[in-house]
């Protein structure tokens, strides 16, 4: 971990260095760009919006949320996901996205759910951006492990422009109700015997999490990558991350036979141990990264992301988790 973050601290300053400054020429060139390129009109739409639509597919193991890290770092598989999505966004700063999840489970190739979400980004203000989301899941096999615990997701951010390294901050509130199957088949030993213990116990459980993150970005943006009409933006996303999850868990079979012969909290969630229902409290969660870039020569781009979270509480799960996605699209 100390490794990977000294790399891209590096790759930053050295950018920084390399790029931060720029001589009149640069300067008209740039600005030439930008009234020229539609995709780089977009890049800099804080001060000129216009309207327009995107379509793309992702591929990645990104399920649990399209932008609250807080979620995506409970994520507890990781199956390759392809993700095609359409989304308008209007001038206004109105928009709305609709997505898709294709993966397969038990051989079987299929859309195991959907998102639909609305959304307002203002881009305005020349001090600070600020953007509110409302995400809906649709899930398809509500026992499927590879669906998503969350139907309802609140998602809000605010950042400071003027400072080179930007500081923000962002919210979120998730709920949802999520079921699973576990069937017992064991010998134990009660009072010097051995007893077959059988049974199929179904557990709905319901999950809130509440989720404060401060941030520290910069966007790094650099023009005529490969040709007179491309661009590149790098933007590098720091977060210390504070919340609560709760889970309210009920069984078909009895809680005594779920504690004595089950021994698996979840197979859904991460950190489920020191979360659920009688452990929870408000905490620091985790420390994160998130490595955001997008490539773009006309009305194509290409955009990889990565998000680096380190849970903080006790846990006894892996604490490093990695989710990754890439997008591929047009925007016209």
């Amino acid at each position: 971990m100390r490794t990977l973050l000294f790399f891209f601290l590096t790759v930053i300053l050295f950018f920084s260095r390399s790029f931060g400054q720029t001589n009149p020429n640069d300067k008209q060139i740039m600005d030439s760009l930008l009234q020229n390129d539609e995709a780089l009109k977009m890049f800099n739409s804080y001060n000129k919006p216009t309207s327009y639509f995107r379509i793309n597919i992702g591929a990645g193991n990104k399920l649990y949320s399209s932008q609250n890290n807080a979620i995506e770092s409970l994520q507890s598989n990781n199956p390759l996901v392809i993700s095609p999505t359409v989304a308008y966004y209007h001038k206004s700063g109105l928009g709305i996205s609709a997505t898709g999840f294709l993966l397969n489970e038990n051989n079987k190739t299929d859309f195991y759910q959907y998102s639909v979400s609305p959304f307002y980004n203002y881009t305005k203000g020349k001090i600070a951006r600020a953007s509110l989301s409302y995400t809906h899941y649709f899930e398809k096999d509500i026992y499927s492990p590879h669906t998503s615990p969350i139907q309802n997701e609140f998602y809000g951010s605010f950042v400071f422009k003027k400072p080179w390294l930007q500081p923000g901050i962002s919210a979120g509130y998730s709920s949802g109700t999520y079921h699973e199957i576990i069937n017992i088949d064991t010998i134990v030993r009660v009072a010097n015997q051995r007893v077959h213990i059988k049974y199929i116990d179904s557990i709905t459980a319901r999950i809130s999490s509440f989720s404060v993150a401060g941030t520290l970005e910069h966007s790094f943006i650099f023009y005529k990558i490969f040709s007179g009409k491309d661009g590149v933006i790098f933007v590098p996303q720091f977060s210390f991350i504070t919340g609560i999850n709760t889970f309210h868990v009920s069984h078909r079979s009895t809680i005594a036979n779920y504690n004595s012969f089950t021994k698996k909290l979840s197979k859904r969630i991460r950190h489920f141990q020191s979360q659920e229902s009688n452990n929870a409290k408000y905490e620091a969660q985790s420390i994160g990264l998130d490595l955001d870039l997008n490539y773009s020569i006309g009305i194509f781009y290409v955009e990889p992301e990565l998000y680096l979270d380190y849970y903080l509480p006790k846990t006894n799960d892996t604490r490093f988790t990695q989710i990754f996605n890439v997008n591929i699209g047009i925007t016209f």
